[in-house]
């Protein structure tokens, strides 16, 4: 399968889920919630490490609905760009590396102010890389896992999350991973 057609089947699925949701009256959602977090990614690939260094700062944003008692349906975008310099010869390099992805999550009230949440997922990672007049890019269906507690009062949600998404991909016979470790400050809304 080759790129395109992994980030087509996930748009499409998207959409076909998001029309069954709209048509099926009992899994309307009653419940929505937003939020914007903002926290350090630990890359998985350790070439990554060595050209950008060992974190980078990514902001993400994620929309979920909830269809069946504590059970959501979500979806998620985060970005990063980050410059750095090759390890022997000293040249700028620069990288940028995009995740649209979602899934479902359980998202229960653990007492009455303390939420929890666990999801799973897939991702479509988009990165290119700039480094001495060569660019690689590309696009790559990965897996995303995540979890977070938040604090919510009356409709105000502030946390902290941990995920973990990653794809990977292979440039000239070297196998590379896109994306890592992610621990975030939360800040969302759930109406």
């Amino acid at each position: 399968m080759n790129n395109i057609t992994g980030k087509n089947i996930l748009v499409v699925s998207s959409l076909l889920i998001g029309l069954v949701l709209l048509r099926v009256p009992a899994l309307r959602a009653d419940t929505a919630m937003l939020s914007i977090s903002y926290g350090y990614l630990f890359p998985a690939d350790s070439g990554y490490k060595e050209v950008y260094g060992n974190k980078a700062m990514v902001p993400e944003l994620k929309l979920g609905f909830r269809v069946i008692s504590d059970v959501y349906i979500y979806g998620m975008f985060s970005t990063l760009s980050q410059n750095g310099t090759t390890p022997e010869l000293n040249e700028p390099a620069h990288s940028k590396q995009q995740f649209l992805g979602g899934g479902l999550a359980y998202f229960p009230y653990l007492t009455r102010h303390l939420k929890l949440f666990i999801g799973a997922g897939v991702a479509a990672a988009t990165y290119k890389e700039e480094a001495m007049e060569i660019t690689v890019s590309g696009n790559k269906v990965g897996f995303l896992v995540e979890g977070g507690l938040y604090l919510k009062e009356k409709f105000v949600l502030i946390g902290v999350s941990g995920s973990y998404c990653a794809a990977s991909d292979t440039y000239e016979g070297v196998d590379f991973k896109i994306g890592g470790a992610r621990a975030s400050a939360v800040l969302g809304f759930s109406f």
